[in-house]
């Protein structure tokens, strides 16, 4: 599934304002665990490190997860 098709599920659950709360909030969470797992004291921390893209992609899926189970 695409970042469009993930947010226009979103979307047609939550609305557009909360949708794009919701993915906020949860990108801005992917970026800090990955800025945390980039300090701390591991050598492998940086094999792991994601880009833009991938953590957008993370946050929606994290959010359509959770959107899917409100009936």
């Amino acid at each position: 599934m695409t970042d469009k098709e993930l947010m226009a599920e979103i979307v047609a659950k939550v609305g557009p304002a909360e949708a794009r709360q919701l993915v906020t909030s949860a990108y801005n969470s992917e970026i800090v665990a990955n800025r945390l797992g980039r300090l701390e004291n591991n050598p492998s921390a940086m094999s792991t490190a994601k880009d833009h893209s991938s953590l957008l992609t993370l946050a929606l899926k994290r959010v359509n997860e959770v959107v899917l189970l409100i009936p």
